[in-house]
């Protein structure tokens, strides 16, 4: 999956912009290769539900049962809700730093802010 689609197509890059939850959601799909009843049953989900989902107009998933999702297939909610695609190691630093306690956070975030400047020099 092509990484920030929306900001690329944005600026006239490869791919026309995608707005919309259900197109993403499709897109991930079709990418994946299964079907939808194979996706909701390693997601935990009733058979039906992304059919539910995707063709029901106003019905909108739960935010856990997107997460189910997007870890079947291989996303994050992030893309599927905003566009923006994180990778897999983003997506452990940030449940990573989610776990910490504020404390915590707050010394990582200096550590982070220190790499950073390093790596640059």
């Amino acid at each position: 999956m092509e990484a920030l689609i929306d900001a690329t197509a944005a600026r006239g890059d490869r791919k026309p912009a995608v707005t919309d939850w259900r197109t993403r959601l499709r897109g991930c799909l079709a990418q994946s290769g299964k079907t939808r009843a194979q996706v909701c049953s390693e997601a935990g989900l009733n058979p039906a539900y992304l059919t539910q989902i995707l063709e029901q107009k106003g019905a909108t998933p739960r935010i856990d049962n997107l997460q189910k999702l997007a870890n079947v297939l291989d996303t994050s909610v992030t893309y599927l809700i905003d566009g923006i695609d994180l990778d897999k190691n983003t997506r452990e630093i940030l449940a990573l730093f989610t776990a910490l306690s504020e404390d915590r956070k707050a010394t990582a975030l200096v550590v982070l802010q220190d790499m950073a400047v390093a790596s640059r020099e």
